[in-house]
């Protein structure tokens, strides 16, 4: 029953963080959101520090070992378009699907929330486009750059596009198909990194 009831407390809190605000939402908007009294969210989550740091672990964590298996597949192969295109569809699907994390990520960035710093860390300790983007450069296919830098180029349209799409409402005026955006990025990028 534990474990029910702290999801129910980590779906409401994900609901509300994404429409509210971290500041914007207090813990009897929680409770009754997650239909608990809020002597139970305490006892799941001693802080809303706590129970933030919870939802950006579960966002993490969804799939992870299953992308892992097969970004490290993809890897080991070198063939850098379907490698970068599958990151970028996974990222679109993720993301278009389920804008929560998106915008729990952007009121804690604007709210100026520790807890922004700790999803950009997440991030970025295991960056497997940067790693791969370095283990191609190393191989001489790419042009030496930052991989850091680049990798977040890459994601950054990615980004920019759900954002513009999903958050700000443009995909009511101009829907894109995805598999037309991940070939579009995926081959701007290339373009621009890859050694002829």
């Amino acid at each position: 029953m534990k474990h029910d009831r702290r999801q129910d407390i980590l779906a409401a809190a994900m609901e509300l963080f994404a429409k509210k605000g971290f500041r914007g939402t207090t813990t009897r908007d929680l409770a009754t959101q997650a239909e608990v009294n809020e002597a139970i969210i305490f006892r799941h989550f001693k802080t809303k520090e706590e129970l933030y740091s919870a939802i950006l672990e579960h966002k993490a964590c969804e799939n992870r070992d299953a992308r892992i298996e097969e970004i490290e597949r993809l890897a080991a192969a070198s063939d850098d378009q379907k490698f970068l295109e599958t990151l970028g569809r996974t990222f679109l699907e993720r993301h278009q699907n389920d804008t929560t994390f998106l915008r729990l990520l952007l009121f804690s960035a604007l709210e100026g929330h520790q807890l922004s710093e700790m999803a950009v860390a997440s991030m970025t300790a295991r960056n497997p486009i940067a790693s791969y983007i370095q283990k191609r450069i190393n191989e001489g296919a790419f042009h030496q750059v930052d991989p850091q830098l680049a990798a977040r180029g890459l994601l950054g349209m990615f980004a920019s596009f759900v954002l513009w799409q999903e958050v700000f409402g443009f995909k009511k005026t101009q829907p894109y198909d995805a598999e037309e955006v991940v070939r579009t990025f995926v081959s701007i990028f290339l373009r621009g990194i890859a050694n002829e």
